[in-house]
């Protein structure tokens, strides 16, 4: 069954690749798009082009393309809330109200019946391109942070309160429950919802690299911040025991703890390795790449069954020839140690990351995917979607060939930026990982080796989450 989607002769690029996603690739089906002189959007059947058909409103791609890429094609604010109705119920709640970025003027149930199908009213598909495009992004390309990252007090899913709503998984989920309606032989493809536990590794063990004014700082940490006076002994201790070549005491080395615990959950861990250990761009570039024990800790994580890639460095994510050249310098140290992956991917140091030149960075390199589209500031979903996709080219006007892999939980956040302790933590992954489950996508957590991993409570704490997060 071949699904016909008649719309209008504009931002043809834009909307192929959109369709492509949505119905192609989360969607699992056949579509073709036809071009019709009419408002709005007819999806039907190709065998049944005068039968039954979904409809819904055209408001993204209907922009004057002196407008595209401005701030007068950005959603009209504060947005409608509107109910899903019993037309679209299914994974969705006949009244539960959803925000629309864009959509017709009505005031009703999104989803209605028609004597010729059923409506949408809602643009699933504009609503969708804006989302995982990060449209606003390039609108507002002067809203930067100190990191010169995009910030979350100026997203309009902080702004309208949908952060922990993966607005775009609902649109999808919405469209599908109409298309199930109108024609229950149509098969759509099952999603099931998965846990990926990925680790950026910043320092491998606190002793490489540090000097004494680095380690006093790190001691005075241990006993006035985090009052742990252990901790500030078990450092000492791995810094006598690093002269003499061991390291299993160092309170950064968590890496087979970590394996253990995704291993007894049937996980498969992912490890960024950072090529430099800080943020300065001055400092050696190879530094943690050229260490023998990072060496042999990728060759014991790839023998474990484990993922090796890269943690662009600080400032790579707007500079191409340090990002290929530190990728290029970890591949090949990592198959020196017998390491031989299909694909790889990794995560940007800091988040620090721009659209869309950061994915053509990543996509120029011979890298496969990225996953550092999350925001810092607070657990949620920066991108609308629990679903990885392929990317698209704002500026270029072309899909990449990259995929954009899900993340919504960090330590940091958590425990940084949210200032949680740890049962607020709990529930506020928890939160995240109930949508997850609800639209069948991907729960990304990223834990570092050296974060909330320091005792043997806060390491009991890591497992419960895990366990919580993959309980059926």
């Amino acid at each position: 069954m071949t699904l016909v989607v008649r719309a209008p002769d504009t931002y043809a690029e834009e909307r192929r690749y959109v369709l492509g996603v949505v119905l192609g690739d989360w969607l699992a089906l056949d579509w073709r798009l036809e071009r019709h002189a009419g408002p709005g959007l007819r999806l039907g059947l190709a065998d049944d082009p005068d039968g039954p058909a979904v409809t819904m409103p055209d408001v993204l791609f209907s922009t004057p393309t002196e407008a595209w890429l401005t701030g007068a094609a950005l959603p009209a604010r504060p947005l409608p809330r509107r109910p899903v109705g019993p037309a679209g119920a299914g994974v969705l709640d006949a009244e539960e109200r959803l925000p629309v970025l864009y959509g017709g003027p009505g005031s009703g149930d999104l989803a209605r019946p028609r004597d010729d199908g059923l409506h949408l009213d809602v643009d699933v598909f504009g609503g969708a391109f804006a989302m995982i495009t990060r449209y606003e992004e390039v609108v507002r390309a002067d809203a930067r942070d100190a990191y010169d990252r995009f910030p979350l007090a100026s997203a309009l899913a902080h702004a309208e309160g949908f952060l922990e709503t993966p607005i775009v998984d609902a649109y999808v989920a919405l469209l599908a429950a109409a298309l199930g309606r109108l024609w229950p032989r149509l098969r759509l493809r099952p999603h099931r919802y998965r846990v990926w536990l990925t680790h950026d590794v910043d320092d491998p063990l606190s002793t490489i690299g540090r000097g004494l004014r680095l380690l006093a700082r790190q001691l005075a940490g241990d006993l006035v911040r985090r009052r742990d006076a252990g901790l500030a002994l078990r450092r000492l201790r791995a810094v006598v025991d690093a002269r003499r070549g061991r390291h299993d005491t160092d309170p950064n080395n968590t890496f087979d703890f970590l394996m253990d615990v995704s291993e007894r959950h049937a996980l498969r861990s992912s490890f960024y390795f950072l090529a430099r250990g800080d943020a300065d761009p001055a400092a050696p570039r190879f530094q943690l790449f050229d260490h023998p024990w990072v060496r042999e800790l990728m060759g014991r994580v790839h023998r474990r069954g484990h993922e090796i890639g890269l943690h662009g460095g600080f400032g790579t994510y707007r500079d191409p020839a340090a990002l290929a050249e530190e990728f290029d310098r970890l591949r090949a140290v990592a198959e020196g140690q017998g390491v031989l992956q299909d694909e790889w991917g990794g995560r940007q140091h800091y988040l620090q990351w721009r659209c869309p030149a950061t994915w053509r960075h990543w996509s120029a390199a011979g890298l496969r995917y990225d996953c550092s589209v999350a925001f810092s500031e607070a657990v949620g979903f920066r991108t609308g979607t629990s679903r990885a996709f392929r990317v698209y080219d704002l500026t270029a006007r072309r899909p990449l060939n990259l995929v954009e892999k899900p993340f919504q939980v960090m330590d940091v956040s958590l425990f940084g930026h949210m200032g949680l302790g740890p049962d607020d933590a709990t529930r506020a992954a928890l939160r995240i990982a109930r949508e997850c489950r609800r639209f069948g996508g991907t729960l990304g957590i990223l834990w570092h080796n050296d974060e909330v991993l320091r005792t043997a409570r806060e390491k009991r704490w890591y497992e419960s989450l895990i366990a919580a997060v993959t309980t059926p």
